[in-house]
């Protein structure tokens, strides 16, 4: 049930202050996300969603629930073909899902799939473009490998994002998509959260706009202390990686969910169990965390991040270790406190010998690998 507030709210972080106020909301503010400090001069604070399965744990229940939720809030009936694109990295899996709700719950077959990336693989790409607060700023689009979406492309866009602040990486998004696509006729902006009530960037989309979200209010940001630049952290940070092999868990568009491959034998689990998306590569990652809980597991899903934050707010721990695509550049584990007792499986695509065993020791893992 959708309910209407003007919950206010002051957080102070070590890098400034977020003044958010809530108007609208169909889950609580509580139960959606928390906040936490960036290391990065472009942007000092960090939307920390509590459903995403990224930077906190979150039983797969939970997120199910959540994208149940929002995927009903777009409208069934938008013209066909519909592309629902997921943002690297943090909107992968939840764009994923969103396809796979929407596909369930409308009967339609003419709704597609593709994230955005920042691996390089021998494919020809339809569109880049960039998220200008992000250390790592370009995204990669491939040319989907989709002979039914036919030559005109799709008619409507639903792009997703764990949240909305601004609003300018999905105008930039958008133009690129709409260049490659002219036929586009609608977009709808999927979100778990949405800060940017009154502001003008869906005037800026190339198309009719509407926005579906959990919850909707408006943030302001007041920067305090400004994270040192740090010039070969930028550079890395920017670095685009290669997969040497490659399969198409996303990157080159699906026509259907893809189905969990079999896994034989699983590791053995004593007590609880939490379950690694690293990087991109989360959405199978999910789906067996559902299958384990099914089974009666108490499970929890998260993923590795190149973002850097601080260890501050909703951030309690913190691993850093090398990333398994290979760019050089840092990746994080939050929230992951191997004194909670959790068996761990770190799921992969990158290769026998890509994850950083200072990662596997850390939280005594074992590997799941999905590049064969």
């Amino acid at each position: 049930m959708l309910t209407r507030s003007a919950t206010a709210r002051s957080i102070t972080l070590p890098t400034g202050q977020l003044d958010i106020e809530v108007e609208e909301a169909v889950w609580p503010l509580d139960a959606l996300c928390d906040f936490a400090a960036r290391e990065n001069p472009r942007r000092g604070f960090l939307v920390v969603s509590r459903v995403l399965g990224r930077h906190t744990p979150a039983a797969p229940q939970v997120m199910r629930r959540s994208v149940h939720d929002l995927a009903a809030r777009i409208p069934a009936d938008l013209p066909g073909p519909i592309m629902v694109i997921g943002l690297a990295e943090t909107a992968v899996c939840l764009g994923q899902t969103i396809h796979e709700e929407l596909r369930l719950t409308t009967g339609r077959d003419d709704i597609y799939f593709i994230h955005s990336t920042r691996q390089q693989i021998d494919h020809p790409l339809l569109c880049r473009f960039e998220e200008p607060h992000s250390h790592a700023s370009a995204h990669l689009v491939y040319r989907p490998d989709l002979p039914a979406l036919g030559p005109k492309g799709p008619r409507s866009l639903v792009i997703v994002d764990d949240e909305v602040s601004t609003g300018t990486t999905l105008c930039n998004l958008a133009t690129a998509f709409v260049e490659a696509w002219p036929a586009v006729e609608a977009i709808v902006v999927a979100t778990l959260t949405n800060w940017s009530v009154g502001k003008d960037w869906p005037t800026r989309m190339p198309r009719p706009t509407q926005i579906a979200a959990l919850l909707s209010g408006r943030m302001e940001w007041t920067q305090g202390e400004v994270a040192t630049a740090n010039a070969a952290f930028d550079v890395a940070a920017a670095s685009l990686g290669r997969l040497a092999t490659h399969r198409n868990f996303g990157r080159l568009g699906l026509d259907a969910p893809i189905a969990l491959p079999p896994i034989t034998p699983l590791p053995p689990v004593e007590g609880p169990l939490r379950i690694v998306g690293t990087g991109e590569f989360t959405y199978l990652p999910f789906r067996l965390a559902e299958q384990m809980a099914q089974q009666g597991h108490d499970v929890v899903v998260q993923a590795t991040s190149r973002s850097p934050a601080r260890l501050a707010a909703a951030m309690k721990a913190k691993l850093c270790f090398a990333d398994n695509y290979d760019t050089g550049v840092p990746n994080y584990l939050y929230n992951a406190d191997p004194a909670d007792q959790r068996t761990t499986w770190i799921a992969h695509e990158t290769g026998t010998g890509t994850v950083d065993p200072a990662l596997v020791r850390a939280l005594d893992a074992d590997l799941i690998g999905w590049n064969a």
